[in-house]
């Protein structure tokens, strides 16, 4: 009542009433007349406001600034977005009225919770892992592509885990930290010199198959050896059983019995107390003869040496890499194997994290990539698929493993990992060849030599960008020696893939969409009948964030979709028309004889009446030019009175009426602006419009082709319904996907496929995710049994 009061008593000559006199006398004459207009119509209230202001005598800049405003020509880019993820007003031509300034300052409910759910991500993101005493430092600023953290937690228990074929132990209880070879570059599952394994407190076992297969396959299967065909066989009371051929001149049989025990922390030592030549035991005659082994052997390599009677080893390479530091310190030998007691005094206990499973590996913190996705600050879990047979993890072999097996995510982006055991698998049975390390070497490197070439191979697959998308070179894979990988040279060979872990050399991500119904969030989306696009990061050289909407464009190539009346409604009533005050209200959309009926309330001036006015109006929707939409209505009911032809003889617009402009829409004159850029909540979807057709079924778009981007080409037998993304780099979840193939189906649902962009993280926490010996990832959101 006191601001009425004064506007009523303003003096015209007052520089404050003459700069906004009709809004002043609006506002004045809206509160003197309301008893009279109380049951009036909004012709009856536009007559009496036109009034108002013929008497004024004053046109003053606010009465034009529809008109005004609906010629403004904006400046700022599609492309452009504040910090806060709202994005600029668009580029218009001249004639467009999408750049006034929004009635309210305060982004909608829909895009503040998407803010609000992007920061508690990111704060996931940004953790520093901790656990059982155990911790990592972030040295490096958080990015899309880094988590700035260079080691990462491992624990793991009743897991057999083996480098390669048999080589490997039996983890009973374990906890380590695994550290990249190189500082800033992620761990690499494929890459087994690229990392580093700290084990700090544990319990594992060699049983007699571990033992044999370590000395028999890679420390003595090496051309010109001295020794063969060797097994080894733990027994009660303490001792190792050792039988084999040794050459002089010819293999003869030999029979060595002895214990382990540590020399220092680096070197295990296998002292021979009974010798057997032959089959007759030599102990007398070479104590005689004062004949030691290493007078009938000559042993010296890079794992291991004879000194006198002991075989003597080290430690952190009696396995092929990954490079292993422990410190053993009590050694128990039985017919059930050798237990190693692995302490180094920086873990009094290990404390079990709450998401580590009962029997497996749990990994955290820090960037491990593996294939083509790496997960950042990672927390993953590798699982058994059955709970009861023996868990074997074959580090070489692990892409067979985990193409045999299936991912879950929740929607914090922790990772499950499901595997089959390896021995279960065909492919396990190829794996039983002796291979020959070189005479040079003098250990079996051929396990390194032919897992860097098989991922040397499978890095060409992985990083091949197609001649029609190549925007550059495609970085080669140079396998690594084992002499590299035991001196601890560098493998970032320039021009290798190993540098570019982080990085994809072709476009922005293509993405096809086929008989999709796809929500930006909430109800408001399309059914995508057929779409080609491309995922545009707004900075060059980032990935595209999946989880942060104002971080990247759409940018369509071609296609056609259908915006459904129902989503165009919640459009309005869930989006746009989320501010106070506003003119328009529960807008609600149907088609008739080939118009469109739009049902709403509205206020004059978005105050009044103080009431919503029930109005219709019908009227056809154009393609104005390849980016806006025009809703034209050629009838106007209010209150069930006809009311355009009566608007129009006085020459007064609506815009005038019920002002109306938000972000991507506008009422300009008599006309309803769409900018199909902006008008959707983010990201922005940038096309080239070809048609608008209103339809039964919904609003149907046309984009006319750009030949200048090459599309995406999904897999052969994709489906009817699915989402494929090809090329380019996509943080999904906390994982960076490089050089991504993404296919995305509904297993579930033999029709329509719903795919919910904002809300992607809990759909597919309830599916399961399986990953090809390619990389490629196929997400199913069919709710897992």
């Amino acid at each position: 009542m006191r601001q009425r009061r004064a506007l009523h008593v303003a003096s015209a000559n007052d520089p404050r009433t003459s700069t906004h006199s009709l809004q002043g006398l609006r506002s004045n004459y809206a509160w003197w007349y309301t008893p009279i207009c109380a049951g009036a119509t909004l012709m009856t209230a536009a007559l009496l406001m036109s009034a108002c202001a013929d008497a004024s005598s004053t046109t003053s800049d606010t009465a034009s600034a529809p008109s005004n405003s609906a010629n403004a020509t904006t400046s700022a880019s599609s492309n452009e977005a504040s910090t806060t993820g709202v994005r600029a007003n668009v580029t218009t031509s001249p004639d467009t009225a999408l750049a006034a300034r929004p009635a309210s300052s305060t982004r909608p409910a829909l895009e503040l919770a998407k803010a609000k759910q992007l920061a508690v991500e990111q704060s996931i993101a940004a953790r520093v892992p901790s656990a059982s005493g155990m911790t990592e430092k972030r040295s490096r600023p958080l990015t899309l592509r880094d988590s700035g953290i260079d080691g990462s937690l491992m624990f793991a228990r009743d897991v057999d885990f083996r480098v390669t074929g048999d080589i490997g132990f039996m983890i009973h209880d374990m906890a380590a930290t695994l550290s990249p070879a190189r500082p800033g570059q992620p761990i690499v599952f494929d890459d087994p010199t690229s990392v580093t394994i700290n084990v700090h407190r544990g319990h594992v076992t060699l049983d007699t198959a571990k033992l044999t297969a370590i000395f028999n396959r890679y420390l003595f299967q090496y051309q010109g050896s001295p020794l063969r065909n060797m097994r080894v066989m733990p027994q009660d009371g303490g001792n190792l059983r050792i039988t084999g051929e040794m050459h002089r001149d010819t293999w003869v049989p030999i029979v060595l019995s002895g214990s382990l025990s540590m020399r220092n922390p680096d070197e295990l030592v296998f002292h021979a107390d009974h010798v057997e030549v032959a089959g007759v035991g030599a102990d007398k005659l070479m104590q005689a003869a004062h004949v030691k082994m290493a007078d009938l052997l000559k042993v010296d390599t890079p794992i291991a040496r004879l000194e006198g009677d002991d075989v003597v080893m080290q430690v952190a390479k009696l396995t092929p890499p990954p490079a292993l530091h422990m410190t053993i310190t009590q050694i128990e030998t039985s017919a059930a194997g050798v237990r190693f007691t692995l302490d180094d005094r920086s873990v009094p206990n290990i404390v079990w994290p709450a998401t580590m499973p009962a029997r497996g590996m749990l990994v955290q913190g820090g960037d491990v990539k593996f294939m083509r996705s790496m997960p950042m600050n990672i927390d993953m879990a590798l699982t058994p698929v059955d709970g009861k047979a023996p868990f074997v993890l074959d580090l070489y072999h692990y892409r067979e493993q985990m193409a045999a097996g299936y991912f879950t995510f929740d929607e914090a982006g922790a990772l499950d990992v499901h595997l089959p055991s390896y021995t279960t698998l065909a492919s396990a049975d190829k794996d039983t060849a002796l291979q020959t390390g070189s005479a040079s070497a003098r250990f079996n490197d051929s396990f390194i030599r032919a897992q860097q070439a098989a991922l040397a191979q499978a890095r060409l697959v992985w990083q091949h960008v197609p001649q029609t998308m190549r925007t550059a070179a495609v970085a080669r894979a140079i396998p690594v020696g084992t002499r590299a990988a035991f001196s601890g040279q560098s493998m970032a060979t320039p021009g290798s893939a190993l540098s570019n872990e982080r990085h994809s050399s072709g476009p922005a991500p293509l993405i096809h969409v086929e008989n999709v119904d796809f929500y930006v969030s909430g109800r408001i989306g399309f059914h995508v009948r057929t779409l080609d696009a491309q995922m545009v990061p707004k900075k060059p050289g980032q990935p595209v964030d999946l989880d942060d909407p104002d971080q990247y464009d759409i940018r369509i190539i071609s296609g056609e979709v259908v915006e459904p009346w129902p989503a165009m409604a919640a459009l309005f009533n869930d989006y746009l028309l989320d501010y106070e005050p506003r003119s328009l209200n529960d807008l609600q959309l149907k088609p008739v004889d080939g118009k469109l009926e739009v049902s709403s309330g509205i206020k004059l001036w978005n105050h009044f009446p103080g009431v919503w006015l029930p109005t219709t109006m019908s009227g056809s929707i154009v393609a104005k030019d390849e980016r806006h939409l025009v809703y034209q209505p050629t009838s106007v009911k209010v209150l069930g009175v006809p009311q355009a032809g009566l608007l129009r003889a006085l020459d007064i617009p609506l815009a005038s009426l019920t002002p109306f402009t938000r972000k991507g829409v506008a009422l300009k004159g008599n006309e309803l602006v769409f900018d199909q850029y902006t008008v959707f909540p983010p990201p922005v979807l940038q096309g080239r419009l070809a048609s608008a057709t209103v339809t039964d079924e919904g609003l149907v778009l046309k984009f006319k082709r750009d030949g200048n981007v090459a599309a995406a080409r999904p897999p052969a037998g994709a489906g009817k319904s699915f989402v494929w993304i090809e090329s380019g780099d996509v943080k999904m979840f906390n994982s960076l996907v490089t050089n991504t193939r993404t296919f995305i189906k509904d297993s579930s649902n033999p029709g329509v496929m719903k795919f919910d962009l904002y809300g992607y993280r809990k759909d597919v926490s309830k599916g399961t995710v399986k990953m090809g010996e390619d990389g490629g990832l196929d997400v199913d959101l069919a709710v897992r049994k």
